[in-house]
């Protein structure tokens, strides 16, 4: 009788993942890369993160299975990702797009048809896209002629402290609404200011967390008006939370918006512009709201006082359930996965 047991096979080496940053000021980004860290990829993939100066075009030597390239591309770009992908044969190229979206577009780019020519040629370059959401994905498939099979969609998480055991708001007699990020054009900050100078938030107060270029002209747009409240630098974003009822995210563009993810885990209903990403995170935890019409404005605020804020503190926590642990296995996924076809 063969009682020979037969060699186990042996373990498959860890992947060799390089994330290549040109800005490690960009919060949101770099705090995003903690997936790397989780057990689940840990077991696959050995990540590292290589900064590039802002103006660099040569492409470096990387020692990598996988490389990841999390800066926006541009004409000066197409030379750096096409020497990537010249001296690493053997690597797959991933592109994370996390800065331009329709609605950037719409703001910053004075000839379409150049900027999309760019942006073809560079989605060319690289074997896989990931967008941070899927209004981005939609935008970016007509932008650069994408076929939708190279992208694959996966939400930003990063780990906050304390956000999904605070408890769900109880409004008292004033509806405190609070916003918070960086003080500076994307966020809108100045919108939603003039929005509560205008008397188009009644019965509410608002508080905004935050620091930037603008706050200087954010305070003397608000003046003295008794319904702001500025909070300062945000050190931590449960305990500026726990003093919000609703988050409003009044950005004029964003890929996906962090602050509307972390308002949905703290149990705190959302208020979003209508704009790219923002939009699918309203859906179940929020409503839309167009902060230069006060029409929009109120029917916002009246859908979200039927509704009842508590209720729907518990529904925006409900929308987020698990996402952290989604977003692991779609990243695992990925990188066992090949180019796409």
């Amino acid at each position: 009788m063969n009682t020979h047991t037969p060699p186990r096979a042996a373990p498959r080496p860890r992947l060799r993942v390089t994330n290549l940053l040109d800005d490690c000021s960009l919060g949101g980004v770099t705090r995003a890369l903690g997936v790397f860290e989780a057990e689940p990829l840990r077991q696959i993939a050995q990540a590292s993160t290589v900064v590039l100066p802002p103006a660099a075009i040569a492409a470096p030597q990387l020692d990598a299975d996988v490389i990841i390239t999390h800066f926006p591309p541009n004409w000066r770009r197409l030379a750096l990702l096409a020497g990537l992908k010249l001296r690493h044969r053997g690597a797959r190229l991933v592109h994370i797009e996390h800065s331009y979206t329709a609605a950037w577009e719409a703001i910053h780019v004075p000839s379409k048809p150049r900027f999309r020519a760019m942006l073809w040629q560079a989605m060319r370059l690289v074997d896989r896209i990931v967008c941070v959401s899927h209004a981005q994905s939609q935008w970016l498939q007509e932008a650069a002629r994408i076929d939708a099979g190279k992208i694959t969609v996966i939400h930003p998480y990063a780990e906050n402290a304390r956000l999904g055991e605070l408890p769900v708001p109880a409004p008292g007699p004033r509806l405190r609404i609070g916003a918070y990020g960086r003080f500076c054009e994307q966020k809108g900050f100045d919108l939603l200011i003039r929005a509560f100078r205008n008397g188009w938030f009644p019965g509410c107060d608002l508080v905004l967390g935050g620091f930037g270029e603008d706050e200087t002209k954010l305070r003397a747009l608000a003046a003295d008006a008794p319904d702001i409240h500025f909070a300062g630098k945000v050190h931590e974003v449960a305990s500026f939370l726990q003093t919000c009822d609703v988050v409003a995210v009044p950005s004029r563009w964003e890929a996906y918006g962090m602050v509307a993810n972390e308002a949905r885990e703290a149990g705190r209903p959302v208020l979003v512009a209508p704009v790219d990403g923002l939009l699918e995170q309203a859906e179940g935890a929020g409503f839309v709201a167009d902060f230069t019409d006060p029409e929009s404005i109120e029917a916002a605020l009246c859908a979200l006082r039927s509704a009842g804020v508590g209720t729907m503190a518990q529904g925006a926590r409900e929308t987020i359930r698990n996402c952290r642990e989604i977003r692991q296995d779609q990243w695992r996924t990925l990188l066992l996965a090949g180019p796409a076809g």
